[in-house]
């Protein structure tokens, strides 16, 4: 729980309908970042009405970071603004945030479990953030030129090479 405390949670202001996209965007570039989601009843189909998800607090996006994410900000043209009082950012609490987005204590966010930062060796387990292998846990092979190589196996097969940038993987705490 030390992990999440030295995030720094601030509330972003974005363009209508592209919560979702400024979050892809902000994750993508390194960052937490969540939205507030619920299931709502959609459209009438078949002569069922289907769930969907919807955003909850549309045009707000929260995201920890431990650095300064204001050049980022200023990067993304959908993002509008940082919620703040007299000119400054507000720093959102931690835990009434996570109670706000209904974040549930048996399926903690990624960051409670790993951190970044912290140099990873080779034959250390390293978790993947990269967007199509997101969440696995791999052992590290080898560095090369800022890269990660991994072996992957899949479906008891034959083990491929992957490598990642090292910026996308995390140190596992558990490893």
């Amino acid at each position: 729980m030390t992990v999440a405390s030295e995030l720094a949670w601030f509330a972003l202001r974005t363009l209508p309908q592209r919560e979702a996209m400024v979050r892809k965007h902000l994750i993508y570039r390194g960052f937490k970042a969540f939205t507030k989601t619920e299931k709502k009843f959609g459209r009438w189909t078949n002569g069922k009405r289907k769930e969907r998800e919807a955003v909850a607090a549309p045009g707000y996006v929260f995201i920890g970071t431990t650095g300064n994410p204001w050049m980022e900000v200023h990067r993304c043209h959908m993002i509008r603004s940082v919620v703040s009082l007299e000119g400054r950012p507000v720093r959102l609490n931690p835990e009434a945030l996570g109670a706000f987005l209904d974040l549930p204590d048996d399926n903690l966010p990624d960051y409670f479990r790993f951190f970044r930062g912290s140099p990873f060796e080779i034959g250390d387990m390293v978790r993947i953030d990269a967007p199509a292998f997101e969440g696995f846990e791999l052992r590290v092979k080898d560095i090369q030129r800022h890269e990660a190589v991994f072996d992957l196996v899949m479906f008891n097969s034959v083990s491929t090479e992957v490598r990642f940038p090292v910026a996308q993987c995390y140190k596992s705490e558990a490893a």
